[in-house]
């Protein structure tokens, strides 16, 4: 598994504070931030339709049963031999059964390619996903982080980014104000995102 590991005393660290003061807080802690890499494309996007909208435990704990009815053979072929109730008894609703099956459908006949996936730009890569039922921006932007791991993303639909923001600014913001923001982040807006989830649970 592919990790990305960022330190608080790193040179990209000290880059983003120069950009935005605030961020001195952020990461004041933890020390370190690991992010784990999901490898497999597909497996990626069907664990990022999983937890739409669930608490980070319910999907893992669903994921979990998705995984042992396929035998942990998470491709498009097995969950399409896979009957849509069996996948509903996972925890699964109607919508997100039917969702993964979507996708699955789409990747076999190549409307969605990963081939030379590197070499697509992030939006790109989110021009072809939204074309699957049940992927909409923020499922794309998850994908981008935690499986391609790109350095650039910040997403405005995410509840743990937008809470997180609003502590460390003391202030409530609207989306708008939150891209203005992010922008003086780039090219490392993913990096500050993996640090104000953490901080947001803090």
């Amino acid at each position: 598994m592919k990790k990305l590991i960022y330190h608080r005393d790193g040179d990209i660290i000290r880059h983003l504070i120069k950009k935005d003061g605030h961020l001195e807080e952020l990461f004041a802690q933890p020390e370190e931030v690991v992010v784990n890499l999901i490898d497999a494309s597909f497996a990626a996007l069907a664990e990022a339709i999983v937890a739409q909208q669930l608490s980070g435990r319910v999907a893992e704990v669903i994921w979990g049963r998705v995984k042992t009815l396929l035998n942990n053979r998470i491709e498009p072929e097995e969950v399409l031999k896979a009957e849509s109730d069996e996948l509903r008894k996972c925890g699964l609703s109607s919508r997100k059964a039917e969702y993964i099956q979507s996708l699955a459908t789409k990747v076999i006949s190549k409307e969605v390619d990963f081939n030379n996936i590197e070499n697509k730009s992030n939006q790109e890569i989110i021009d072809m996903l939204v074309k699957v039922k049940g992927i909409g921006p923020w499922t794309a932007e998850m994908f981008l982080m935690f499986s391609l791991g790109r350095e650039d993303v910040f997403s405005v639909l995410d509840l743990g980014l937008r809470n997180g923001l609003q502590k460390l600014y003391k202030r409530e913001m609207t989306h708008e104000e939150m891209m203005e923001i992010s922008k003086k982040w780039s090219p490392y807006q993913s990096v500050v995102s993996h640090y104000l989830w953490r901080y947001n649970q803090r």
